[in-house]
């Protein structure tokens, strides 16, 4: 029903009435509530859910308020800006962020030392990001580190718009290389708190939805996603819906789920298949239209042609209520109220064998973008920034170049995968290895205090680099070769030489779990080979980076032996 809230924090009253004081996400975060909601026994489930939604609303938009006005007189700093950021949730910062960005740029287009205003911004964002990167190598929770790693890629983007524009000599705020990017404009002088904010890509405004998102992973926004929302966003203002369409593994869905957490919206994912029919669709629309959420229709062409045809006439009754402003229409012969912020998306892999032709009026209803070839190089560039490295624009540049090289040379196996997914393993592994390997450095190394990001601040240039290469191979290594075939081994060995210049392939340091497995092995009559120990110790690793794990092999190859003996 939520997008964000996992829990709601309550308390219970003498006279029996159950005080709902706070909503937490699932990844731990507090936000409390403005105004706390009684709940007594004579209120139906509904009437409080509703209020629970409209105290969230204003809940968010109460706390945006103070946060940029604290914003607004802070000096950015060590100390106070990483105050400010534990002061309110994630959603809040980040959007606090983008509104005084937005705030920046206008003033500078609209001065007439334009340029030295902007690289005075570039230098702000800079200096704060120096800052986020060094706090996100200490040891944090979950959520706290969630947030950096958010601000960190928001900044990132933030600081590329900014230098394009100067690089650009952009100096009119109308200029569609401004315009044609996403703005948040704050006005405070609003009557309404909750329509304050606005958001804009071109002509195409909306006002900000308040759902609570909690501190959800935020999408590395590339010239191709700016694309994308633009196209999408057009889409919506002229009643219509959006259908991006490319290969797997290219942001199709995620650009939609990250447009509508970026206008505060609800979006609702759903995998299409043969199973779906007319009325199962026809009951989706119904929800949506009814609580105004996002609808993202996943391989919408593996539905039938004949199902196509009949769906393309419920979304064009549901665009055509939004073109008209109806407050209710008619989907299977009943009348629903019609939420004027309901989406509707589809995306679609045209290649794939099995895939229906969309009927020609189905197409008319979506504006189409194509997703075919991500930027590999900035999105490993920003995420390996976001998890501490500061040698990231050289690591970046290796890391897709092995990933290229390891899907043209390798044999063609079912279970290998060098996308957009593996290589965020790869990176996010390499991150928790990295904290891992500082807080183990010796004390003496790191001062008194003995953090992490004390020990990475002092080390020297040449030092960091080989460091976090070496850290970088280790993941690759943990990631990478234990679902590789056996042929394909030493083909991974030359590349990693050739990429990484003189690199071998990392051997897993577990002395005492290698002398257990021995002693396993021998308890259940089995022969310890070298091969089978670092299968078993391959196994043990992958455990900690993924949920589920599969086996792969012919039979007889030792699969429940190793899994058995690792046990």
């Amino acid at each position: 029903m939520f997008a964000g809230i996992n829990l709601l924090e309550y308390s219970v009253l003498e006279n029996k009435t159950c005080r709902i004081t706070a909503m937490v996400s699932k990844e731990g975060e507090v936000v409390p509530f403005h105004r706390p909601i009684d709940v007594t026994e004579d209120r139906t489930v509904v009437s409080w859910l509703a209020q629970v939604e409209q105290t969230m609303r204003e809940s968010l938009a109460y706390l945006l308020q103070a946060s940029l006005a604290k914003l607004s007189s802070l000096e950015v700093n060590a100390e106070t800006f990483p105050a400010w950021i534990q002061s309110y949730p994630s959603q809040i910062v980040i959007l606090s962020s983008q509104i005084m960005w937005c705030s920046q740029i206008e003033a500078a287009l609209h001065s007439a030392q334009s340029s030295e205003m902007l690289r005075r911004c570039v230098a702000q964002i800079d200096a704060m990001l120096q800052i986020l990167a060094e706090r996100v190598m200490h040891s944090l929770q979950t959520d706290e580190r969630k947030k950096y790693e958010q601000l960190i890629t928001e900044f990132v983007y933030e600081k590329g718009s900014t230098q394009s524009l100067l690089d650009e000599g952009v100096k009119d705020s109308s200029d569609f290389r401004w315009q044609g990017r996403l703005r948040a404009y704050y006005d405070a002088n609003a009557p309404d708190l909750m329509k304050c904010l606005t958001l804009c890509v071109a002509d195409a405004s909306f006002l900000y939805g308040y759902e609570y998102l909690g501190v959800c992973e935020r999408l590395v926004q590339t010239p191709l996603t700016d694309r994308c929302y633009l196209t999408l966003t057009q889409a919506l203002m002229m009643g219509l819906g959006g259908n991006p369409f490319g290969p797997a593994g290219t942001g199709k869905t995620e650009s939609v789920k990250m447009l509508a957490s970026l206008l505060g919206r609800f979006c609702l994912v759903f995998n299409c298949d043969e199973s779906f029919d007319f009325q199962a669709m026809g009951r989706i629309f119904r929800g949506l239209c009814q609580v105004g959420a996002w609808g993202c229709f996943d391989e919408f062409n593996r539905l039938e042609e004949r199902i196509l045809s009949a769906v393309s006439q419920q979304i064009w009754t549901i665009q055509t209520g939004l073109r008209d402003q109806k407050s209710e229409i008619v989907l299977l012969e009943k009348p629903v109220k019609l939420h004027p912020n309901v989406g509707i998306f589809v995306t679609m892999n045209p290649g794939y064998a099995g895939r229906s032709n969309l009927p020609d009026n189905l197409k008319q209803l979506f504006r189409s973008i194509a997703m075919i070839q991500p930027d590999w190089e900035k999105i490993a560039q920003v995420m390996l920034f976001s998890q501490g490295f500061r040698t990231s624009e050289v690591l970046a540049g290796k890391l897709v170049l092995l990933f290229t090289l390891c899907q043209d040379q390798l044999s063609p196996q079912a279970h290998y995968d060098f996308g957009l997914r593996a290589l965020k393993s790869v990176v996010v592994s390499a991150g928790n290895l990295k904290r891992h390997r500082l807080e183990q450095r010796p004390t003496d190394e790191a001062g008194e205090a003995g953090e992490a990001g004390e020990v990475g601040e002092k080390l020297a240039p040449r030092e960091q680099e080989a460091f976090e290469r070496d850290v970088l191979l280790s993941s690759v290594c943990d990631t990478i070769v234990p679902k590789l075939v056996s042929e394909d081994l030493p083909i991974l060995k030359s590349l990693l030489s050739s990429v990484f210049t003189g690199a071998t392939l990392k051997q897993i340091e577990a002395e005492q779990l290698r002398s257990m497995l021995r002693e396993v092995c021998k308890e259940e009559k089995l022969c310890p080979t070298e091969a089978f120990i670092e299968k078993a110790l391959q196994l043990y690793q992958v455990q900690d980076l993924r949920h589920g794990v599969m086996l792969v092999g012919p039979s007889g190859s030792g699969k429940s032996s190793v899994l058995r003996c690792l046990l």
